[in-house]
């Protein structure tokens, strides 16, 4: 039940990190491209603190959610058997 707790999390974390990206991205395109001609960058072609903040740190809350759930599906089988 844990394990499905945990992979539920980080399904939602993963849903969530996406839209914010979307989100953060349009903002930075609304205000800072006078043209309009502004599109949203692919994560791997960010840098600096950006890729930091836009996919380093949220990729380490879903890999660690991810972990939890491993290790929770590990810990009931060995208590089952």
């Amino acid at each position: 039940m844990l394990r499905l707790i945990f992979l539920a999390a980080a399904l939602l974390t993963t849903l969530a990190w996406g839209m914010g990206y979307v989100w953060i991205s349009g903002l930075a395109c609304a205000f800072g491209s006078p043209g309009g001609d502004c599109s949203i960058p692919l994560p791997w072609s960010l840098r600096g603190e950006d890729l930091t903040l836009l996919v380093l740190m949220p990729g380490a809350v879903v890999a660690g959610l991810l972990a939890l759930a491993w290790l929770s599906g590990r810990r009931a089988q060995k208590s089952e058997s």
